[in-house]
């Protein structure tokens, strides 16, 4: 009976793991206009985490402290690129724009992006 619960346990536990990587095509249309802040907050609940890399310009890596996830950003359009990583290396990349951080909505959410970006 012991045995039946552990593998039942375990199970469960791979399904929760799994959740990142077997998001469904078109599940990340609903993030696109969305205040960004709110849009990341989902990201991360549905098992995403940020994928921290040093940005080029050192204002960009002062935003890093609020969203290490942020990658660059463009000072000309306001568009700045964040990438979340799931457990199994499955990119997720979100454009935002905003002419100020707290103004920023998602303009695009792609999945399977290129981690070497």
């Amino acid at each position: 009976m012991n045995v039946i619960k552990l593998v039942a346990a375990v199970l469960a536990l791979g399904a929760g793991l799994a959740t990142a990587a077997t998001q469904p095509a078109g599940m990340w249309d609903s993030l696109v206009g969305m205040k960004y802040a709110k849009a990341r907050k989902e990201v991360i609940d549905a098992g995403w985490r940020p994928d921290h890399r040093n940005a080029a310009a050192e204002w960009e890596r002062q935003l890093q402290g609020q969203f290490p996830e942020l990658r660059s950003c463009e000072a000309a359009s306001g568009q700045c690129t964040h990438y979340f990583v799931s457990y199994d290396g499955t990119c997720l990349k979100v454009v935002t724009e905003g002419e100020t951080v707290a103004a920023f909505r998602v303009r695009s959410v792609t999945q399977a992006c290129s981690k070497q970006q």
